[in-house]
């Protein structure tokens, strides 16, 4: 299985996210703003998914996917998926980037199973053979 990085400033939602996604059988790590994510996916490994925040301190979710696309950051090595409770309200710019990046949505709150139905989409993109 394809690691998973849980980017989110809410430890409870790390822990939560955390505890479903290792039940589940995927080795997680997490950054609780998106000044660590970049750091985290600059270590690697790849491929990884990623489960990132919109609202955050330092470094929201819209700055860390534009940081992380300008340094390539993205596909096949990295897939996206945007957690939040704001989706209805994103500025165009961001939904723009999110569409340009094949990134995926998943609106708070959410349930188990929601998550990993995407975290499994996400998945088998990644692992999809190219060609």
């Amino acid at each position: 299985m394809i690691p998973v990085l849980i980017v989110d400033d809410s430890a409870t939602v790390r822990m939560t996210l955390r505890g479903w996604l290792t039940e589940a059988g995927y080795e997680t790590r997490e950054a609780a703003d998106g000044l660590e994510a970049l750091d985290a996916l600059r270590a690697g490994p790849a491929p990884m998914i990623v489960l990132l925040d919109y609202q955050m301190p330092r470094l929201d979710g819209f700055e860390t996917l534009r940081r992380a696309a300008e340094e390539g950051l993205t596909a096949p090595r990295f897939a996206y998926v945007a957690i939040s409770s704001m989706a209805a309200h994103f500025p165009p710019a961001f939904s723009d980037l999110l569409r340009q990046l094949g990134a995926q949505m998943l609106p708070k709150p959410f349930e188990r199973d929601a998550l990993l139905h995407v975290t499994q989409f996400v998945e088998r993109r990644l692992t999809m053979p190219v060609g």
